[in-house]
């Protein structure tokens, strides 16, 4: 065999094996968070976890390493590619609410089981199409606050009762899809000038 066939071979040879080694390398990487399916992505610094919300799951990674601790198939969820996408928002225990924006309902994942719990939410003041939630966000006193996808409304929620009331805020608290900066630093400071209640209660 000549050096030019000899060298050929040797060529395909490292070719293959780097290949193999490439495949390798990916394997071990498939457990690593990628953001490029996200909807969501939410940090809970107190545990060092970063929640991830894609399309068909929700993934939670260990903050230091990116790496996948949990992952959590939603039973009866749905999400369309219209007006606002879901949400997530965590607790004060870690675990995460999860809402569609075509439905008004919210899956909660416990941080610690990832078990999960399905509420459906019964809207009382409801506008005609006002249904499903494109923003979460908990107040301070651990009231969880949303806004409907489509018509942008306030609502608070009561996971307990599996309902929620129309908020009529004197000042709008949204910005497109989500609560705006100053509603926000409200939230922590439990300051709600703007939870003047809807002529519609529970």
């Amino acid at each position: 065999m000549g050096n030019g066939n000899v060298s050929v071979c040797g060529w395909v040879i490292l070719l293959f094996a780097m290949t193999v080694m490439a495949g390798c390398s990916n394997e071990g990487n498939r457990d690593r968070m990628d953001e490029r399916d996200a909807l969501r992505i939410k940090t809970d610094a107190a545990r060092n976890r970063l929640w991830v919300l894609g399309v068909d799951d929700v993934r939670v990674y260990g903050a230091a390493k990116n790496q996948l601790i949990g992952k959590v198939v939603l039973p009866n969820w749905s999400v369309a590619r219209f007006i606002c996408m879901p949400d997530m928002a965590l607790d004060g225990s870690g675990s995460a609410f999860i809402s569609s924006n075509v439905q008004a309902r919210l899956w909660r994942v416990d941080a610690d089981s990832f078990e999960v719990k399905e509420h459906e939410i019964i809207l009382h003041g409801r506008e005609q199409w006002d249904v499903g939630f494109g923003a979460l966000a908990f107040a301070a006193d651990g009231a969880l606050y949303a806004l409907t996808s489509s018509a942008g409304s306030l609502w608070k929620i009561d996971i307990a009762k599996a309902s929620a009331s129309m908020i009529e805020p004197d000042n709008p608290p949204s910005r497109m899809c989500a609560f705006t900066t100053q509603f926000l630093k409200d939230f922590e400071r439990s300051q709600k000038p703007w939870t003047r209640p809807s002529p519609h209660p529970i």
